[in-house]
């Protein structure tokens, strides 16, 4: 989750809101901040924000179930502090985000010194109204143009509602679609894990409470 692009300081030559970033200026932005997270998309710099009480509870359980069902695996489950790499696309710039979720099955990308997952295969975002038109726009697209990921997972954080987009086996170019509500099964296929829904919910109520009558 992010906000909107950061408005950097002119004496630094960083862009002003709106304006693109060179690679080698995010890193520095990166350096002088170590107390922020900023994602870098389409030349762009995002200064990632907090987020809701629901967010953070929907984010914590896909974590978790993917991690306990991962444990015996050789793929694993990060979370928002680690930065994943998203590969160089036609112009050759990068992309560095963190998802709210992220599955690797790469034994590089697991090491317990590493900084940064170059080989994601699954990424989840968990929506927010102020960042789901990025998710789906520009990041959504630089999610189909990593190599290295399958699938692509979407979380409403308002209702009981899941989206997957998973790269077709023999024409990369293609993305098969499907959807999930209230008391289904969530199929992760890239990874062969099987979800319910509720499991990503659990500690939320979305019923709403009835007004007290005087």
């Amino acid at each position: 989750m992010a906000s909107d692009p950061i408005h950097s300081k002119p004496s630094w030559g960083w862009p002003s809101r709106g304006g693109a970033m060179s690679e080698e200026a995010y890193h520095e932005l990166e350096r002088l901040n170590p107390d922020r997270k900023y994602e870098y998309v389409g030349g762009l710099t995002y200064m990632m924000s907090g987020g809701s009480v629901g967010h953070d509870r929907i984010a914590y359980n896909v974590r978790s179930v993917l991690d306990s069902r991962l444990s015996s695996g050789r793929c694993t489950a990060f979370g928002t502090d680690v930065q994943v790499l998203l590969g160089i696309k036609r112009n050759g710039k990068k992309h560095f985000v963190y998802p709210d979720a992220t599955v690797s099955c790469e034994a590089a990308d697991r090491r317990s010194d590493n900084m940064l997952v170059e080989s994601p295969k699954m990424v989840v975002e968990v929506l927010s109204p102020s960042t789901e038109m990025r998710d789906r726009g520009v990041k959504f697209k630089a999610y189909q143009n990593s190599p290295t990921i399958q699938e692509i997972v979407l979380v409403n954080q308002f209702a009981p509602y899941v989206e997957i987009w998973q790269r077709d086996e023999v024409d990369s170019a293609q993305w098969h679609y499907r959807h999930y509500g209230p008391g289904e099964i969530v199929t992760f296929a890239s990874i062969a894990i099987n979800v319910e829904i509720d499991d990503l919910y659990r500690g939320l109520d979305f019923t709403l409470e009835e007004p007290d009558e005087e």
